[in-house]
Order: C-alpha cells, then structure tokens, then sequence
C-alpha cells in the first residue's frame, strides 16, 4: 500500500528492496548482485533489508515469488463470463502478457535468472508455479495425457516470453498474443484450430482490459 507524505507517494521499503532486486538481477544476473547494490538501488538502510530479508536468496526468493502470484490472481480474475475454455485462454494469455510488459524485471527474474543462475529454491519456486499453471490447463485438456499436453503448452508459451525478454522487448509482449495463444492451444486442440483461435486472439489483444 501506498502513503503519502509531504505530498509525495512514498513505496514502503519491502516492496521497494523487491524492485531493486529485481531490477538488479536484470542487469547483473543474480550471481552478481548483491545485497549492497540492491540498497544502493532500493535507498533504504541494511537495518531495513535485514528487518525483512534473512539474506539475498531469501530477498530473491520473495521478489520470484510475488510475480508468481501475480501471474496466477490475475488468470483466477480474468474475464469469468468468457464462454468456455478455449475463450478464458485467450483472455487470460493477454493478462499474463499485460503483466509480464509492466513488471519487465520481474518477469526477467522468474522466466531466466531463476531457471540459468539462480539457487537451487529459486528453480523449485519457479517449478512449483508451473506445475500450479499445468493443473490449471489440464481443464483444456481431453482425457488421457492432459498432464503432458498442459506442460507441453507451458513450454511453448514460456519459450514466446523467454524469447522476447531475453532481448530486451518485454513490451511488446502484449502483441504477441495471437502467438502465445497458438502456443498455449496447439496441444490440446491441434494445428488447424490453434491457428483459427490465434487469429481471433488478434481482436482480442486490441480491445481494452
């Protein structure tokens, strides 16, 4: 939450050491970030990381840990009178896109340096949040195998948002929904309908959230 003094917004410190992690392993990697670049970015005092954090692993850990969260309340709110599964995929694939452009470090954080150089709790962090979002496709899927074709649209639609953070154009995420929903689509309802859906995915990435 947000207050307020002398007119100005002021962040508390946990959520501003969160972003200064974030931001940090986005620039360094998180082998090279430390806890003193991360209060030099945060401007706040070593008492204040310590109030909160056990250490850089466990700061990392939260800040993972928030945009996971914010992944998976923003697919359980979106559009709950879309009609049937297919429909909700394309609107909750353009608010994980709508999200990972506005929290570009973040998303960085848990899509790459939790997977290529974090600590061995990050990469079971990150795991747990797929496996969380696999039980959630396997309500798309057809019976018999729907584990293995819910992760298989997990791979294709993380390799869309690795590609695109990984070069630096978190905010054109958004975009490429018709991609990410074809991605997501394909193992469940084949080729042919993963490419129809993907073209009204298009329409559905211009209309307002």
């Amino acid at each position: 939450m947000l207050t307020t003094g002398n007119d100005v917004l002021t962040v508390p410190d946990r959520e501003r050491i969160l972003q200064a992690m974030a931001d940090c392993c986005a620039e360094n990697g998180y082998a090279e970030t430390t806890v003193d670049t991360v209060l030099k970015r945060a401007g706040v005092e070593p008492e204040s990381f310590d109030s909160h954090f056990a250490s850089k692993e466990d700061c990392a850990l939260a800040a993972l840990n928030k945009i996971v969260s914010e992944t998976l309340a923003r697919i359980s709110m979106t559009n709950p009178d879309a009609e049937g599964a297919v429909e909700r995929r394309k609107y909750e694939g353009r608010a994980v896109l709508e999200l990972m452009a506005a929290r570009p470090t973040f998303a960085r954080l848990g899509f790459i340096e939790s997977r290529q150089g974090g600590t061995e709790p990050m990469h079971s962090a990150y795991a747990s949040g797929v496996r969380v979002l696999a039980l959630m496709m396997e309500r798309l899927g057809r019976s018999g195998g729907s584990g293995l074709a819910a992760r298989a649209a997990l791979g294709g639609a993380e390799a869309v948002i690795r590609r695109e953070l990984a070069a630096g154009r978190a905010a054109r995420l958004p975009q490429l929904l018709p991609d990410f929903v074809y991605a997501v689509l394909v193992p469940f309802v084949g080729q042919g309908e993963a490419l129809r859906q993907a073209k009204l995915a298009a329409k559905v990435a211009t209309e307002e959230g």
